[in-house]
């Protein structure tokens, strides 16, 4: 078995994780994150997703930009 130490403020998180004061461990505690970030793991990956949307996605077509002639007659905004 290994010891390790953590922040005070660390275990005031982990104590808040309990689900069975009569039971629960920080041992076991840190076993159920372990095992909720693994589930969470197999069934989403950000490489999956990133895959996926590139797939649904419609090509963006370049919009040409438009050019307006003005007339003397038009009121126009000068910036300072």
């Amino acid at each position: 078995m290994k010891t390790v130490q953590i922040s005070d403020e660390l275990f005031d998180e982990l104590k808040n994780l309990v689900v069975d004061p009569f039971d629960d461990t920080p041992d076991s505690v840190i076993g159920r994150l372990i095992q909720i970030v693994k589930k969470a793991k197999s069934r989403w990956s950000p490489l999956d997703a990133c895959a996926a949307s590139e797939e649904n996605e419609t090509p963006v077509k370049p919009q040409k930009h438009q050019t307006r002639e003005y007339s003397e007659e038009e009121d126009q905004v000068v910036l300072l």
